[in-house]
């Protein structure tokens, strides 16, 4: 026998790792995909830790099946097959629940298909090379679109940094210091789809004054007839932290983009956070989801957020079908996010041990869906999973449940907050927007007014404080808090309205009942 020389090693590390490509390309395929189909949400930056996972996970079943086959061509159609059952039994169940089968049967269906592709492989006397090329160049097909998609729209879509000075119309000044040389720590807390009162009412024959009073007893001033600039959550918060509207990012963007990836980056890199830095203020984000962020949540696992792309990828494998901490059922998912609701409020409370001054921007989905807790903070799943089901009658009522429960972590987050202040605190609760009904339920016209009506909420230090107009928009939020403490004469602008359409930079003014 000839003996294999040091020049022969590299050739035979190739081809025994040469098979593991189809396997490797099969794994990392349904993360490109659905990258491409989000990219205009998602940063580039958040793709390769789900890839590198997913090619680590086809490299140690290679490994094993290997072990178990000895054979390269088997382990490698061994390892696809493997890794079809697990990462792409999203795509099976989605098909399938709509041919009117059980739920409880899609999974043993699913499995019976794995055990008979394993058993055919492990049984095959000839053919599996030409199979492991068959899976291999689909695999390379189904990535090749996908790549290309991601390429191209980086480059159509270059990356517009928040400094960018074409993205405002109007410049914020040099704070020049605070009244009375105090620096109150300012609280910005972003309730989300929090409709307001009267909405509450009219809409939803639900009373809310009773948390009203409870905030007036704090001393907040409330805006009654407040309204905000867009339909859109991510749009409200972007123009309330920069104290501007967005009016120029269809000239920036294109007024057919549906990228919302830069709106992100103004509200995590806000303009309000700046001219707070310039004057020593910490600045500290908080959000009990993602939505604020350019990139992941820091303070937030990766597997807790509906919209993180780590949770959609692993939502579409077989892990959808177990509880736990490492499952993604219903079940398992809505607590993984009733403990991320729950820590990031935690988390809020803390900040009041923080040194002063500091400026806080806090965000959570509540009570916004998932539907997941009932008026005490108890557990409850919402049935209806459909995309519009939140919107319903039915989940409407789900919805002021957790509205209830949500006034309370509220109003307990403003008493610690307060109790440990030793300078009377700025504290502003402003919804992003109000709730997200159904044309079919209101009319179109109820709806598009609806949406713009949250709540809002101003705890304003200081004898004799000026309070904000009732009919606030909130794009003058940070424009009348620095006028009124840190002298930025920066004065309102004109309020107007803009409901969201199809293309979410066409803005086109709206009036509003």
């Amino acid at each position: 026998m000839k003996r294999l020389g040091a020049n022969g090693r590299p050739l035979a590390i190739v081809r025994q790792l040469g098979p593991l490509l189809g396997p490797v390309l099969l794994a990392t395929a349904p993360i490109l995909s659905l990258f491409a189909h989000n990219e205009s949400d998602i940063a580039l930056s958040l793709i390769w830790k789900p890839l590198a996972i997913a090619a680590l996970t086809a490299g140690v079943l290679y490994a094993i099946s290997l072990i178990i086959v000895k054979r390269g061509t088997r382990a490698a159609v061994l390892t696809s097959v493997v890794t079809v059952a697990f990462f792409y039994y999203g795509p099976f169940y989605n098909t399938t629940s709509g041919w009117s089968l059980p739920h409880a049967t899609l999974l043993p269906l699913w499995l019976t298909l794995f055990a008979l592709g394993v058993f055919g492989v492990l049984r095959a006397r000839s053919g599996l090379r030409n199979v492991a090329l068959i899976l291999g160049a689909a695999a390379a097909v189904s990535i090749v679109s996908p790549v290309v998609r991601i390429v191209a729209y980086r480059i159509e879509h270059p990356a517009v940094r928040t400094s960018d000075s074409r993205l405002w119309p109007t410049p914020v000044p040099k704070p020049v210091g605070t009244q009375g040389g105090t620096r109150p720590d300012v609280y910005y807390i972003i309730p989300d789809d929090y409709a307001r009162a009267d909405t509450l009412k009219k809409s939803f024959g639900y009373d809310n004054s009773g948390f009203i009073r409870q905030l007036r007893a704090r001393g907040f001033a409330i805006q009654d007839q407040v309204r905000s600039p867009y339909s859109k959550s991510e749009f409200n918060m972007a123009s309330a932290l920069n104290l501007d509207y967005l009016n120029r990012l269809p000239k920036v963007l294109g007024q057919d983009s549906q990228d919302v990836l830069l709106v992100r980056k103004m509200i995590d890199d806000s303009r309000a956070s700046h001219f707070l830095k310039s004057l020593n203020y910490r600045y500290i984000h908080l959000d009990s989801d993602n939505i604020t962020f350019g990139a992941d949540n820091p303070h937030l696992s990766p597997l807790a957020a509906p919209d993180n792309l780590t949770y959609q990828w692993l939502r579409g494998t077989l892990l959808r079908e177990f509880d736990g901490g490492l499952g993604f059922s219903q079940v398992a998912t809505d607590e993984r996010f009733r403990q991320s609701v729950r820590s990031a409020f935690k988390k809020l409370v803390a900040t009041a041990a923080v040194p002063s001054p500091k400026f806080v921007v806090f965000h959570t989905l509540l009570p916004h869906d998932p539907y997941i807790f009932g008026p005490r903070g108890q557990s409850v799943r919402f049935p209806d999973q459909s995309d519009t089901g939140h919107s319903t009658r039915r989940g409407i009522k789900f919805y002021v449940k957790q509205l209830e429960f949500l006034n309370q972590k509220l109003l307990q987050t403003v008493d610690a907050i307060s109790a440990h202040a030793k300078t009377p605190p700025i504290i502003v609760i402003q919804s992003d927007e109000g709730f997200e009904a159904r044309p079919e339920d209101f009319g179109e016209a109820a709806v598009r007014d609806i949406r713009v009506k949250g709540l809002s909420a101003f705890h304003l230090p200081g004898k004799n404080a000026a309070r904000p107009p009732r009919d606030l928009n909130t794009v003058n939020t940070f424009r009348f808090l620095f006028d009124r403490y840190f002298g930025a004469h920066l004065g309102p602008l004109r309020g107007a309205t803009h409901p969201e359409g199809d293309a979410p930079y066409r803005f086109e003014e709206m009036p509003v009942r």
